[in-house]
């Protein structure tokens, strides 16, 4: 009994080894950028700020819509790809560097559907994000909060509303997670989420497995603790600053905590836009090398 029990053990150690072996070499850097029309999800380098593009089948979605200067980055990458029609807007949470260039995005662009997170009082919400709610039902859009466990088919991706504090009063920390999942791949993105948030998710056993991990708050010390890199355990990771910003971000000590969990990590500030292309049921990744 007690030799079954060891070699059993012994077996779940290598397959575990072997898992996080095979998974950490899985995406293939592949050189220049790319503007295909198949299934990718690019971080657009929009300075200090977040926006990435989730493209499948002609189906799009933005999740943020970086800072106000970012339009032209954004509106640069959607027409280089021809995209005349977003399918859907989520917006993580209320700060300017993630909604910044969304009203002229609203008005420029057919948006099909707009995601906020739940509003706990309108002093949450600028003016410019209430005038793009509302030129988005004038223009036919709809219009919804995000709500928690809610799937989302776009093209052969699945979004999925992970989670959003309804406890945690700091506006970083409501930040609401979405995943993002293509075949057995799958995208982790976090706003500006930060430790409370983490380790509200970490005490709810929320699976938060995945390949790419958006780091929260560009990059910021006070997320991704290593429990929660950990329980995510991605290939690569994704962190979306601007050159020389007065927060210093990424901290080294991320970055420190990005090594030691062995995830190679793109930074926007330094690789510009990063494109993560899902072919054949695997990932490639390409950057812009700045």
């Amino acid at each position: 009994m007690i030799m079954r029990t060891a070699v059993a053990v012994l077996v779940l150690i290598i397959g575990f080894i072997y898992y996080r072996f095979n998974k950490k070499n899985d995406i293939k850097p592949v050189s220049g950028s790319y503007n295909g029309s198949s299934d990718y999800v690019e971080f657009i380098d929009v300075g200090q700020g977040d926006c990435a593009l989730i493209s499948s089948n002609g189906k799009n979605c933005l999740i943020d819509a970086g800072i106000s200067e970012s339009y032209d980055k954004i509106s640069d990458e959607l027409d280089e790809k021809g995209i005349k029609t977003i399918d859907l807007i989520i917006i993580s949470h209320y700060h300017a560097d993630h909604t910044g260039a969304l009203l002229d995005i609203v008005r420029n662009y057919n948006v099909l559907n707009l995601m906020y997170p739940q509003e706990l009082s309108d002093t949450n919400v600028s003016n410019s994000m209430l005038y793009a709610k509302k030129e988005c039902l004038a223009e036919d859009g709809e219009f919804s909060f995000a709500k928690e466990g809610q799937n989302i088919k776009l093209g052969d991706f699945t979004l999925t509303v992970l989670y959003q504090s309804k406890t945690l009063s700091e506006e970083n920390s409501r930040s609401v997670y979405v995943m993002a999942k293509i075949g057995d791949k799958k995208f982790l993105f976090t706003g500006d989420g930060e430790t409370a948030e983490e380790n509200q998710l970490l005490s709810r056993n929320y699976s938060l497995d995945c390949d790419v991990l958006k780091v929260a708050h560009h990059g910021g010390a006070t997320s991704s603790s290593d429990a929660f890199l950990r329980a995510c355990n991605p290939v690569c990771a994704v962190i979306s600053c601007g050159e020389g910003n007065m927060y210093g971000h990424p901290h080294k000590e991320t970055i420190t905590r990005l090594k030691q969990n062995r995830i190679k990590t793109y930074i926007t500030k330094d690789d510009g836009n990063i494109v993560f292309i899902y072919k054949d049921g695997k990932l490639e990744v390409a950057t812009e090398n700045k």
